[in-house]
């Protein structure tokens, strides 16, 4: 069988299938228009879980109440604080969250969230979009994050026994590694921006087109300030 007759045999079975749904629906119309009963082709729910043979969980699909649990290593554990927005969790092959996209809108504000995480930790790679009081302002972002686990974090914070020891394994847990590296942005003034940032999250080189159409270059040091600039 050559290339031409496996394609011919592809737009068949293509027209074949549109006919064949097509027919299918008129025939569900007129089975309930006589009053018949014809099985749902359609669901109506506010959560679904999509899991392995074994179990396993590997995608929440969910309306706004999506984001007050997130699973860990099999468990859905309280979330305290994320704002609701309906979505999709990514749940990795140990059934820990991995990333999601998140989205919600109402009275002329909207905003987007795709993110993939570091293993067991937050957001590595961020693409948002956001419409807020008429401005808009859409960004890519890469980040680093810690070598330690948030699983282990959330763990440990559970078996506190009292505020002090909290305090304690939290500022244990509070060295290293949260720093935006590189963030690519269509900001809320419409001026385009490329920052290129340092270990310590700190902007060293800006590509900037500003809201006034001018291009610039700017190199800062390390406190943040602009050393040599080439507008």
């Amino acid at each position: 069988m050559t290339q031409d007759d496996v394609l011919d045999a592809l737009s068949a079975a293509r027209r074949a299938y549109e006919a064949a749904t097509l027919a299918l629906g008129a025939a569900e119309s007129a089975a309930r228009a006589a009053g018949a009963e014809v099985p749902a082709r359609e669901l109506t729910l506010e959560r679904l879980r999509i899991v392995e043979p074994d179990g396993r969980l590997r995608l929440v699909v969910g309306n706004s109440s999506l984001g007050e649990t997130v699973p860990l290593r099999g468990r859905d554990v309280p979330h305290p604080g994320r704002t609701p927005a309906a979505g999709l969790l990514f749940v990795n092959d140990e059934g820990t969250e991995c990333g999601g996209l998140v989205w919600s809108g109402t009275g002329g504000d909207a905003s987007v969230h795709l993110s993939f995480d570091s293993y067991e930790q937050n957001d590595a790679l961020i693409l948002t979009h956001a419409d807020e009081a008429g401005a808009r302002r859409s960004a890519i972002e890469f980040v680093d994050r810690p070598s330690w686990s948030l699983v282990d974090l959330v763990a440990e914070l559970a078996a506190a026994a009292d505020d002090a020891e909290r305090a304690a394994i939290s500022a244990r847990y509070a060295d290293g590694g949260n720093a935006s590296r590189m963030r690519l942005a269509k900001e809320a003034d419409g001026s385009v921006l490329l920052a290129l940032r340092d270990s310590e999250g700190r902007d060293r080189v800006r590509l900037v087109v500003g809201a006034d159409d001018l291009p610039r270059v700017e190199l800062l040091d390390a406190a943040s300030r602009v050393v040599r600039s080439l507008d």
